[in-house]
């Protein structure tokens, strides 16, 4: 098993509690009929986190992309997202797929709380540095918020950095 997933199997077994299950159907998270996900306590340092005992709680979800590939914490009263490894740039990617191949709109949730309270439908932005990539091609993004709308265009409007280009000299022709 994979550290990656055996955290989030540790972080899982949390929110089956009755008494933690109780508390988080409170904040609309029920433990049925939704990716795997859990809670754990984090300390979070520039968007990673690491588990410690003594941090704050935080939803877990697991990130997919063919596979695992990273895990996001999610503050229960701060909702501020950190990464674990860092590969993970969308949550939700297959709603993403979808929408690239039916030239649909893809819907954008703030946060992964609230892609859990709406049963993992759509997708989350962890990455805003890397995201625009993926999202240029879309036929539309719908946002839940307003305020989410205006982040979405202003990762959208950057400019593209571009590297320095060289072009290769021929040593043949130079002789």
């Amino acid at each position: 098993m994979s550290p990656l997933l055996r955290e989030l199997v540790a972080a899982s077994r949390v929110h089956r509690d009755p008494e933690a299950a109780a508390l988080l159907e409170e904040i609309g998270l029920r433990t049925t009929n939704l990716p795997v996900w859990g809670v754990d306590r984090v300390a979070v340092d520039a968007g990673w986190y690491d588990p410690d005992p003594a941090g704050r709680a935080a939803v877990i979800v697991g990130v997919y992309d063919n596979g695992l590939i990273d895990l996001v914490a999610t503050g229960l009263a701060s909702r501020r997202i950190a990464r674990r490894d860092g590969r993970g740039v969308i949550l939700g990617h297959a709603a993403l797929d979808n929408a690239l191949y039916y030239e649909e709109t893809l819907l954008l949730r703030d946060d992964p709380i609230e892609w859990l309270q709406r049963g993992g439908t759509g997708a989350v932005v962890l990455d805003w540095r890397r995201a625009p990539y993926m999202l240029t091609d879309l036929a539309g993004i719908a946002c839940s918020s307003s305020r989410l709308a205006a982040q979405v265009d202003k990762a959208l409007r950057q400019p593209l950095r571009v590297p320095p280009l060289f072009v290769r000299e021929d040593r043949r022709a130079a002789g």
